[in-house]
């Protein structure tokens, strides 16, 4: 079976959001369901514009590695921003588990970098 061509898989993503425009005018689509939809359209953006600034795919696990950093360190940025200011309510049961993955990866980050030197 052959892989659809770049213009078949245009056409799904067009109908696919199509749908979902006739789905929130027809107020069948909860906030959060298009609040998650946004964020994949909003990672795959990002990915194609990391495909084409990189001018080559023969390096895709550096890509992928690259990708991964800036989109953390992204997220990490805006969040810290939300709850300085007040944005983000600092009630929520995720955010002590969050702070310590955080310190660890913080740690994680120190020790792979003095291994580097």
């Amino acid at each position: 079976m052959s892989q659809p061509t770049f213009a078949d898989q245009l056409a799904v993503r067009d109908a696919t959001l199509r749908a979902i425009e006739a789905r929130m005018v027809a107020g069948d689509m909860p906030a959060a369901e298009l609040a998650d939809f946004k964020s994949s359209v909003d990672d795959m953006r990002l990915r194609l514009w990391d495909l084409l600034s990189a001018g080559s795919a023969n390096d895709f696990r550096s890509f992928q590695e690259g990708f991964r950093l800036k989109r953390v360190r992204e997220i990490c940025r805006g969040l810290e921003q939300d709850l300085r200011h007040g944005t983000v309510s600092p009630r929520h049961d995720e955010l002590v588990p969050l702070g310590q993955v955080v310190w660890a990866l913080a740690r994680a980050v120190e020790e792979a970098r003095a291994g580097v030197r």
